[in-house]
């Protein structure tokens, strides 16, 4: 994933996007993301930039917390996990930010994965498996 990441920043650099691994700078992905759809863009083109924007979100988390790139084979997609085993969906985020816009903003993604703390009026939460609040329960 970090090979891809870094190909999305060179390849729009030639773009005259200016990515880069500043955090400061994310919210140039939604940017690129707005601008993308504009283009009504083939499938195959859609589904190289799902994979190598996805690529630079996941990276990014990666580079500024203690999260990893893990495989998820019930997902079959490539994760970024937390060391407390919460794993988030970069490329799948994206799909959602480039198919149904705002509502999937990819700062506040970022944000949340790298810092744990919803943004203000955000929607962001912690989605637990059904078996957890049996769990819980037993103790």
């Amino acid at each position: 994933m970090r090979s891809l990441a870094e190909h999305f920043v060179e390849h729009t650099r030639e773009d005259g996007y200016s990515f880069d691994w500043d955090p400061a700078f994310i919210h140039h992905l939604d940017n690129y993301c707005t601008h993308f759809v504009t283009s009504k863009s083939s499938p195959e083109a859609v589904h190289s930039v799902i994979m190598s924007a996805g690529a630079y979100l996941g990276e990014m988390i990666v580079r500024n917390s203690d999260c990893k790139w893990v495989y998820c084979a019930n997902e079959n997609a490539a994760a970024v996990e937390s060391p407390a085993g919460l794993r988030g969906y970069p490329h799948n985020k994206v799909a959602k930010r480039i198919h149904n816009g705002y509502v999937h903003d990819l700062e506040t993604f970022f944000k949340y994965a790298v810092t744990g703390e919803a943004p203000r009026g955000s929607i962001a939460r912690v989605s637990k498996p059904s078996w957890w609040q049996r769990l819980g329960s037993r103790a």
